[in-house]
């Protein structure tokens, strides 16, 4: 991905997913414009959406993974007020900071879900850190800004706190991390997302959802004749399940 275009996909990416200038690119090529209406029926973590908002565009975008809906949904949410974003995330790094300098006993997950996790995907001082961290989200977040806070702490645990590695299949590194820094990854990406959103809101009204539903059913979700153009990226061939 372009420097350039990574306002707002970097909040949360697919390791698979198509650059935003692929998008760019069609939108061109097929003279699409303000009064068209794009579909992406597989939309995956919101490539296409997001980059048609940015453009003036109106969207839809249907996606049956339940944590892809979510990144893809908060993504195209910029009426949050960023300076309410970020003095909420620095009332959290304050709190958390001081909760994992006096805790002694580490957090960690109840067995059902450690059950779910790769083995070694994240290590148990890097966990305890996320938990407390997570726990001060959820007891301090304001509901406007809750979603984009969650987002960031996903993305984060990731990119920069677990142990997992893609190439392009998940696995975990043979060199796991004793520790890491989970709350300043999380307040680094919050202070990208309250960058983002300052330049953003000024076109924050351009109409783009996305429907947490199973394309295979598209007319319970969508009027015929409702949209102009397709801009996607079909499941990948190793896939077996396309509803999880």
């Amino acid at each position: 991905m372009r420097s350039c275009d990574s306002a707002v996909h970097a909040w949360y990416r697919f390791v698979l997913s198509y650059p935003p200038h692929l998008v760019q690119d069609y939108i061109k090529k097929f003279g699409i414009n303000y009064t068209h209406k794009v579909l992406d029926p597989f939309c995956g973590t919101g490539t296409t959406v997001v980059e048609c908002k940015k453009l003036g565009i109106e969207s839809v975008g249907i996606e049956a993974n339940s944590m892809a809906w979510f990144a893809a949904s908060v993504k195209l949410d910029w009426a949050v007020n960023p300076d309410k974003l970020l003095s909420n995330a620095m009332q959290i790094v304050e709190k958390a900071n001081h909760v994992i300098a006096n805790e002694r006993t580490l957090l960690t997950l109840p067995a059902e879900s450690q059950k779910v996790l790769l083995k070694n995907s994240i290590s148990p001082l890097p966990l305890h850190k996320t938990l407390v961290l997570l726990e001060q989200i959820q007891n301090l977040a304001d509901n406007s800004c809750l979603n984009h806070l969650l987002l960031a702490l996903a993305s984060s645990v990731i990119t920069n706190v677990s142990n997992l590695k893609f190439r392009p299949e998940v696995c975990v590194s043979k060199k796991l991390k004793d520790d890491a820094p989970v709350v300043e990854a999380w307040f680094s990406l919050v202070n990208v997302m309250v960058e983002d959103l300052r330049k953003l809101q000024i076109c924050h009204s351009t109409p783009a959802i996305v429907q947490n539903a199973d394309s295979r059913n598209i007319s319970k979700s969508l009027m015929a004749n409702s949209v102009d153009a397709v801009i996607t990226s079909p499941p990948y061939p190793n896939e077996k399940d396309y509803t999880r």
